[in-house]
């Protein structure tokens, strides 16, 4: 099982690349959702982590994507420099579970 980023921030994609984690550097919807799609079909990736501006950016098509998938999971993570909302995991778990 694997990693694999979502980010539209260089420093990010470098980093995890250099981490060993695949990724994909997006600059606009058509490529958020295309990034999306492609990592979902690949059996290999476990994880898809998004980075918090490119979650914040393209929110409506990465929530839409997690209400029609069950792998692999589909999370953000924080930005470099920006503060990161303690309710992120909180607030996928309820969507997960259908609470919200």
């Amino acid at each position: 099982m694997k990693f694999f980023l979502i980010t539209d921030n260089t420093d990010a994609a470098t980093g995890m690349r250099l981490a060993g984690i695949e990724n994909t550097l997006i600059t606009n919807e058509a490529e958020c959702k295309e990034a999306l799609e492609k990592a979902v079909q690949d059996e290999h990736i476990g994880i898809i982590l998004i980075t918090q501006g490119a979650y914040e950016k393209y929110a409506p098509i990465i929530d839409e994507m997690k209400k029609t998938i069950t792998m692999p999971l589909i999370t953000e993570i924080p930005d470099n420099g920006a503060s990161f909302k303690s309710d992120a995991i909180t607030r996928y778990v309820i969507e997960a579970i259908g609470i919200g």
